[in-house]
């Protein structure tokens, strides 16, 4: 399966609502379809676009590849966003179109595989890692949401991977009930269903069960190698390149300061994870 993102001039994206006839009947997906025996997928791309909203796409840059498991079947998605489009969208088909903000659309319900979709283009350049705190959990909560605020930071990132779980799960959500307040994401490093539990959109754990796999979670790998890298949502570095042979897909994000910080071009990279302001 191939999609073809396109945003109007407020960062709006096109959705289409599925017919009475398809799977998941009057789901809101992003315009796209089967990839044909033979065709690449940014022509798929391209292709179920123009027939479905009548809209050209030109110059696709690819956002994401990832399986989606559905309660029947399941699918693998690779996504593109056009840099350019040109046309006035209609519904080809007699399907209904709108146009949505990603992190909050408006139409409902979304099509399961499309969750991530959303999610991932919502993604921020930059991002604030904060530690466990010693004592005081509140006050860490709330000094860490307001230094987010100020910093610019559109996620936090909860380096917690050596805490247990049910002390990583208490801290995650006392730190999203702060970070909700003022429009901040949270991303874990943890397991998926410790992310969940808390609100987070980002776990660094790899989905095991098929409910999990399904969820829209988001998978980040830190210094991934091999097949880690290849099944990652997003990838974070901090001591080593990325592997060679890796697809263009995953979005990567880099530790200021780190050693691969200063070796990364920046034109590569969607985002900083940062600990200070001025990183």
């Amino acid at each position: 399966m191939a999609a073809c993102i396109v945003r109007d001039q407020q960062g709006r994206v096109l959705l289409a609502q599925r017919r009475a006839d398809q799977m998941s009947p009057g789901t809101w997906e992003i315009p796209g379809g089967k990839v044909e025996p033979g065709e690449a997928a940014a022509d798929a791309a391209i292709r179920e676009l123009h027939e479905e909203t009548g809209l050209v796409a030109r110059n696709l840059r690819p956002v994401s590849r990832y399986a989606h498991r559905f309660e029947r079947r399941s699918i693998e998605l690779t996504l593109f966003e056009a840099a350019e489009w040109s046309g006035t969208p209609h519904g080809r088909e007699n399907q209904r179109l709108d146009w949505v903000r990603p992190d909050q659309p408006h139409v409902a319900p979304i099509l399961g595989s499309n969750f991530k979709a959303l999610k991932l283009l919502t993604l921020p350049p930059r991002v604030m890692q904060v530690d466990p705190p010693a004592v005081d959990v509140s006050a860490w909560a709330r000094d860490a949401a307001l230094r987010a605020r100020s910093s610019g930071a559109g996620a936090v990132f909860l380096a917690c991977r050596r805490l247990p779980p049910a002390q990583q799960a208490a801290l995650a959500g006392r730190l999203q009930a702060e970070l909700s307040r003022q429009g901040i994401a949270l991303w874990v490093d943890a397991a998926p269903d410790t992310a969940a539990r808390a609100g987070a959109v980002l776990s660094t754990r790899c989905a095991q069960g098929p409910r999990q796999r399904g969820s829209g979670m988001i998978y980040a790998a830190i210094d991934p190698c091999g097949d880690e890298a290849r099944h990652a949502d997003v990838i974070l570095l901090r001591d080593r390149p990325l592997p060679e042979g890796v697809p263009a897909f995953p979005p990567i994000y880099v530790f200021a300061g780190s050693p691969m910080h200063s070796r990364m071009d920046p034109r590569g990279l969607h985002g900083v994870i940062c600990r200070n302001r001025d990183d």
